[in-house]
């Protein structure tokens, strides 16, 4: 089994999760948490550019596309995982 916590951008599309924590500081910080990234709320990776960056995510029923480089500071938990042990 993969490992439960990983960051947002380590989730394959159609994987989905729940958010731990936010890692760093700053505008980025402030504005991930007024899209509404905040400890527990569910999302999910929808799909990715074809390029591979960015990638969609779909959180409190709106869609905001990330640059892997803004995920990776987004710590989740698999959401198969979480189910299984709350």
């Amino acid at each position: 089994m993969r490992n439960a916590e990983c960051a947002l951008c380590g989730l394959r599309d159609g994987e989905s999760g729940r958010v731990m924590a936010l890692n760093g500081c700053g505008g980025l910080r402030q504005r991930l948490l007024d899209l509404g990234f905040v400890e527990g709320v569910r999302v999910e990776r929808l799909f990715s550019a074809p390029s591979g960056d960015p990638a969609a995510y779909l959180i409190r029923d709106a869609v905001i596309a990330l640059r892997a480089s803004d995920a990776a500071g987004i710590t989740v938990m698999r959401y198969a995982f979480y189910q299984e042990n709350h």
